[in-house]
């Protein structure tokens, strides 16, 4: 084919799917383009989505009309007016691409007054025109409506998942911005429903608190700059308590900007290491402030993510910011379970955030008999043991097993009330007791769904449970999954459902807690994919499973072991931990000299 240049409406199709990727992209870009203009108050509006429409309205600057139509034009910017402006970027938009590329995807009206103008300029786009419209009465500011997203690109369609995943979406840029900014009125309603609206009082906890709950914006711990670090961070972390089962609870700001950065997001793990167990996530809103000079904006066409000039830097002040607020707020126990140091109180232990559990373990009524397991991994090593004083017996390295029980054992104790002791056929086995118990919970769990035939435990007296904001979006999306699982929600007023039934097993376990964990799982996936419903069971399996640290009788041992043996389980749990450890009677015979 000869080579020629792309005609205006495919060249601008084009660059939309580079900035416009769903719902959620267009109303970050024009929110940011509110706030770069001097907004005090911001208004999102959605139908379906965002699919039928958008509106977004603010107070700010507004745009002069001799400029409104340039507002249309690609690169057309008010932020920006040479390469070395690239280096000093203090707003949120600068490539002048918004309007333009939303403008090529769907129908887009603009209405727009300046204070000073007597009218509104009114301009309407598709298809990467613009055509003036006759100016009408309006307050100062500007209000955009996007309507038929897609319907000039509707290829893009077919990534565009449910209204409502799509919904929660939107949420979640409004939510971060209203973060950013809580000096302004943010409000969004979808379908006619108002989803969320802050004060703009200025204050990040009532932000925090429209986004989260009261009750866990109270228990926030506020961040103050380290002296010891070379950037300044402030914003509001959670208490190891209030951890969640995803990353979705970190938010992570830049210069004001809403960004993504796994270098920040493992500081604030690193900040919680010794505090909370595998697999589970704090909650922080943290806000970096960096010379213009030392972060590049411009790597990413949405701008979610940012480049530092020295990783390091922002990775130590994070990591600082965060760990003093945790020693400041719990000076004793967060210092020794930070700094690794041995006696830390056992309520802050990884294990140990929720308080002991009666230990119920029953068998499945239809598992009695025994049947084949699978064949064992590869076998992990065991944390501090010295290589050279354990000896795999076919290959004469050093090794330890970890391998899955085909016979019944002979349980014989218990070791710092964590690992129970067994003799087998072949040697010695060390079972983890929280990790068997998950492991045992959470492949019983996923039986019961392929049959469908959930053990449910009704509540006598319903417990009603709050949620956030984020978590009531979330409840139509996993409603009939956790139904599924036995877990049956009953709305009871604007933000409260009631509890009714639980998973038999999660009977004695916080049903509040587990319920937002439930639900965290399912808003960080956007729906119930696979493996948004694998990690369902696990959420429930390790708030059912006992603890670690939990003292067991004979009897609630011997069923461990036992289901271990009888029941088709691999040999770890859900988050890859190995549920046993063999030691053959060969290697403890090599060990004492007796071969």
């Amino acid at each position: 084919m000869p080579i020629r240049i792309l005609p205006p409406a495919v060249a601008a199709g084009i660059a939309a799917g580079e900035v416009i990727e769903r719902p959620a992209s267009v109303v970050k870009e024009l929110v940011e383009n509110s706030l770069d203009a001097g907004a005090t108050a911001i208004s999102v509006e959605i139908q379906q989505g965002g699919l039928q429409s958008i509106r977004v309205t603010d107070d700010g600057c507004g745009i002069p009309d001799d400029e409104v139509m340039l507002a249309f034009e690609r690169h057309a910017t008010s932020k920006l007016v040479s390469l070395d402006g690239l280096s000093h970027i203090e707003t949120l938009g600068f490539r002048g691409e918004a309007l333009s590329s939303i403008a090529a995807a769907a129908h887009v009206r603009l209405t727009t007054r300046t204070a000073d103008a007597d009218a509104a300029s009114v301009v309407e786009g598709y298809e990467a025109t613009a055509t003036r419209k006759p100016r009408e009465a309006a307050a100062p500011g500007t209000t955009i409506v996007v309507e038929a997203l897609f319907s000039t690109i509707p290829a893009r369609l077919k990534f565009i998942r449910s209204s409502g995943a799509e919904s929660a979406r939107i949420r979640q840029v409004v939510d971060h911005m209203a973060m950013a900014n809580p000096q302004v009125r943010f409000s969004l309603k979808s379908d006619q429903r108002m989803v969320i609206q802050t004060t703009g009082n200025g204050q990040l906890r009532d932000v925090l608190g429209s986004v989260y709950g009261n009750e866990i914006a109270a228990e926030m711990l506020e961040v103050t700059a380290s002296a010891r670090a070379p950037f300044p961070v402030k914003g509001m972390v959670g208490p190891p308590d209030r951890s969640r089962p995803n990353r979705t609870g970190i938010s992570l700001f830049v210069n004001g900007r809403w960004i993504q950065s796994p270098t920040i997001s493992t500081a604030v793990r690193e900040a919680y290491r010794g505090l909370l167990m595998e697999g589970r996530y704090p909650m922080a809103a943290l806000f970096i402030d960096v010379p213009p000079e030392v972060v590049d904006v411009n790597v990413h066409p949405n701008k979610r993510e940012v480049r530092f000039t020295h990783d390091g830097d922002a990775f130590s002040s994070v990591e600082r910011a965060v760990r003093e607020a945790l020693i400041e707020a719990h000076p004793e126990v967060l210092a020794r379970g930070l700094f690794g140091l041995p006696g830390a109180t056992p309520g802050f232990s990884p294990e140990r955030t929720a308080s002991p559990q009666a230990f119920d373990f029953t068998m499945a009524s239809d598992r009695g008999a025994w049947a084949p397991l699978p064949e064992p991994a590869t076998a992990p090593t065991i944390a501090g043991a010295p290589e050279e004083r354990v000896v795999d017996e076919a290959s004469e390295e050093p090794a330890h097993e970890a391998v899955w029980m085909t016979r019944e054992l002979r349980v014989l104790g218990q070791i710092s009330n964590t690992y129970i002791v067994a003799e087998g056929q072949d040697g010695m086995h060390l079972i983890d007791q929280h990790s068997a118990h998950e492991s045992v919970l959470y492949y019983r769990l996923l039986r019961q769904w392929e049959e469908s035939t959930p053990e449910v435990q009704p509540m006598l007296d319903p417990l009603p449970v709050e949620l956030s904001a984020e978590q009531l979006e979330t409840v139509p999306l996993a409603q009939e999954t956790l139904a599924r699982y036995g877990i049956t929600l009953e709305a009871f007023g604007d933000t409260t459902y009631l509890l009714r039934s639980v998973p038999a097993m999660a009977r004695r376990v916080d049903g509040a807690q587990l319920v937002a964990d439930v639900l965290d799982v399912v808003r960080g996936a956007g729906s119930v994919t696979p493996e948004a419903h694998h990690a369902v069971a696990a959420s429930i399996a390790c708030h059912s499973a006992v603890r670690a640290g939990q003292a067991l009788d004979q009897q609630e041992m011997e069923a461990l072991s036992t289901a271990l043996v009888t029941e088709t389980n691999p040999q770890h749990c859900p988050h890859g931990r190995p549920t046993t450890i063999k030691v053959t009677t060969h290697m403890l015979e090599r060990e004492f000299g007796r071969v």
